[in-house]
């Protein structure tokens, strides 16, 4: 975890987790992107062993040693003043520890702790308030007086088995796909119990992955929160030096309902198979996703990738041209730019647009969420957006500028009963009873809101080792529909840590 700053004020982002950096147009996205089909990039974070070099401890690994510990800490301090809207004083602040130990380049281990929080901008108050979350931390505490805080864990033990094979246990996140944003499994949500095998054979990159997650959509407290497992994998296969082409396949369960209490349902634990016939064999309810993606490395400089994802689908309604409700599927397409121009100048841009109810399910604890977290976009459903990044190195400094638009669609009360009624916006909602019978829906259905967020942020290393920096940030972030608009509009100054503190330890 880097700065509870930047994930605080910065959370139309999906945030970076513990145990891979998703520094957006960095200098090692650059230094791997004419190689990223290789890498099996879409897939993060790698497995230790296989892609060492996008595993987030890499620099502390020496390969002249049997057995290595790295011992270091990550902390913030920020503090800043809303200019807009409810006016106040904003601050700030983060510390963890992380410990890591690596042994004969095949066994791995790592854990840390972080606790962060402070007096936020206006509308991560409401969240918090709203959802009880801090975006990419997890369940927000109430401090009092405006302050809140999160804590948040991870860990992994990891065995590589030669260069084919990887077996791994923790707590973390995990991101698949090639932008910014993932229609299919991001890094917006907390961390969660997972286990993992990673196969890597020829060109192909195939990977098992189990999870345990929480569900708090009822509105209980955390310590009450109810139990779901999902089981996932992803076929990463390279067509060539350039192009990558992926499918996978998402199944998410809870583990008790009126009938039954299941656990951890053996059906799903096989590796090789695909989870939809299973569903079909055991007769389930359970919630089933399927997507695909690609990449296309145009030259060394240039790349396109794009995402289709789909939750539910029935040729014979789409060509009926209906707008049946439970055709629900959503499409990403962008591209990065390095160097252009000029050296150290990059630029990012993406469109994502998902239709409503996608990822929400009758029983909401199978949504495609973890303690009130999409699994995906942070706007849930039905929506259109567009997030564009420009990004300059030059020495020890950095300069990022943000702008995202994004238009969507919410519940509302149209017959005046008090009733939100439901409009595929909320993927925490039951999708039984949609709004206005079986047909008729369409993107943007609903109140109807535009959303405009820009972010520019200035920073600098202060350390030979580029492991401290100072930043400052400039944010507006504004919010219009039939009812009225929100502005939120900010500064904010202050110091983090970027790594690891402490030297490496071998022996």
């Amino acid at each position: 975890m880097c700065a509870i700053a930047f994930i605080t004020f910065n959370t139309s982002a999906q945030q970076p987790a513990t145990g891979f950096n998703r520094d957006i147009l960095s200098p090692l996205q650059k230094k791997l992107n004419d190689k990223a089909v290789q890498e099996h990039s879409n897939i993060q974070p790698a497995a230790y062993g296989l892609e060492k070099e996008y595993y987030a401890l890499s620099d502390s690994i020496s390969s002249d040693t049997e057995q290595t510990l790295s011992v270091g800490f990550t902390g913030s301090l920020a503090g800043g003043y809303q200019l807009a809207g409810k006016q106040k004083s904003l601050g700030t602040g983060n510390l963890g520890l992380q410990i890591s130990w690596d042994q004969n380049k095949n066994w791995h281990a790592a854990a840390g702790y972080s606790i962060g929080g402070g007096l936020m901008p206006n509308y991560l108050t409401q969240l918090a308030d709203s959802l009880h979350i801090i975006p990419g931390m997890g369940y927000a505490v109430n401090d009092g007086n405006g302050l809140y805080h999160a804590h948040y864990t991870y860990g992994q033990l990891s065995y590589s088995n030669g260069k084919h094979f990887h077996f791994e246990i923790g707590k973390g996140k995990h991101f698949w796909g090639d932008g910014y944003r993932s229609l299919i499994l991001s890094d917006n949500a907390t961390s969660y119990p997972y286990a993992r095998i990673t196969t890597k054979v020829w060109r192909l990159k195939y990977t098992n992955l189990w999870t345990q997650m929480r569900d708090i959509s009822a509105g209980q407290l955390y310590k009450n929160a109810r139990t779901k497992y999902t089981a996932m994998h992803a076929l990463s296969f390279n067509m060539g030096k350039r192009f990558n082409f992926s499918l996978y396949e998402m199944i998410v369960w809870q583990d008790r309902d009126s009938n039954s209490h299941r656990t951890l349902d053996i059906n799903y634990l096989n590796p090789i198979i695909f989870y939809r016939p299973v569903e079909y064999s055991v007769g389930s309810p359970d919630n089933v996703i399927l997507a695909a993606s690609m990449r296309f490395n145009l030259n060394p400089t240039i790349q396109f990738y794009g995402q289709f994802v789909l939750d539910e689908f029935n040729l014979a309604q789409f060509k009926g041209g209906k707008k049946w409700w439970a055709n629900k599927l959503g499409g990403q397409f962008g591209f990065k730019a390095f160097d252009i121009f000029s050296s150290g100048l990059s630029f990012q841009s993406e469109i994502n647009v998902v239709r409503p109810f996608t990822f929400a399910h009758g029983s909401p604890i199978q949504s495609w969420t973890a303690t009130n977290q999409s699994l995906a976009h942070p706007m849930g459903a039905n929506f259109i957006e567009s997030v564009n990044f420009v990004r300059c190195d030059f020495g020890k400094w950095k300069f990022i500028e943000q702008f995202t638009w994004a238009a969507f669609g919410r519940d509302r009360d149209a017959d005046g009963d008090g009733i939100l009624d439901n409009l595929g916006g909320n993927v925490l909602r039951s999708y039984k009873d949609p709004f206005g019978g079986q047909y008729g829906h369409e993107i943007l259905q609903g109140t109807r809101s535009t959303f405009l967020f820009h972010s520019f942020t200035v920073s600098k290393s202060i350390l030979e080792n580029e492991s401290f920096e100072l930043f400052l940030n400039h944010s507006i972030r504004y919010e219009l529909n039939e009812f009225g608009r929100t502005l939120d509009h900010f500064v904010l100054a202050g110091i983090r840590a970027t790594g690891l503190l402490s030297p490496t330890i071998d022996f």
